[in-house]
């Protein structure tokens, strides 16, 4: 009987273990998800913030992203429900999805930051025409006042990278002997 207990009590402790562990498993997972959640709000926060702001200056015509409107119109809709989180996040990630990847999407802040700013983004294309693409969105990003984390998930790096670069383009633009230089790091403050 003495061996019969040991082993019960052997396999019964096992579980507990086994369970305690997928539990502390499942929080911590649970944990992650809700810390990636904040940062999508986060950042589609920063985002209407952003483009509110540019509308506010009389800019942002032609934008198709009404960030807010979006977000409220699935919190209306699905508020209450489980399937609320989910639903906030898909259209969150289908704004920066769009800021990202979306030409059109990033031709419209481009011109709307253009139209507040004397032009500053086609100055900027015409005083430096062999910047690559990249370095010209992540001008655009900071100069409409984006954060370096909001950069970071837009442009997909981290935030590390984000500062280097944007220091690595600040002093591009000082070095430069370009006329509107003044005008391409002023925007930097926005």
């Amino acid at each position: 009987m003495g061996p019969l207990a040991l082993l019960v009590t052997a396999v019964l402790a096992t579980l507990v273990l086994y369970f305690w562990a997928r539990k502390a498993q499942l929080e911590k997972q649970l944990l992650q998800e809700r810390e990636e959640n904040e940062k999508i709000l986060s950042t589609a926060e920063d985002l209407q913030a952003r483009l509110g702001a540019l509308q506010q200056r009389g800019g942002r015509k032609g934008i198709p992203v009404d960030a807010l409107d979006r977000l409220c119109e699935q919190y209306y809709i699905y508020e209450g429900t489980e399937n609320l989180q989910p639903k906030i996040l898909k259209e969150v990630m289908s704004i920066v999805e769009g800021l990202r990847s979306d030409p059109s999407v990033q031709k419209s802040l481009e011109q709307s930051l253009d139209e507040s700013y004397d032009g500053v983004m086609s100055k900027l294309r015409e005083a430096f025409p062999r910047w690559k693409e990249e370095d010209f969105l992540l001008y655009l990003f900071a100069a409409s006042g984006f954060s370096s984390t909001t950069i970071s998930t837009l442009i997909g790096k981290d935030k590390p990278y984000v500062y280097n670069r944007i220091y690595r383009l600040k002093e591009r633009i000082k070095v430069s002997g370009a006329k509107d230089r003044d005008l391409f790091l002023s925007c930097f403050g926005k």
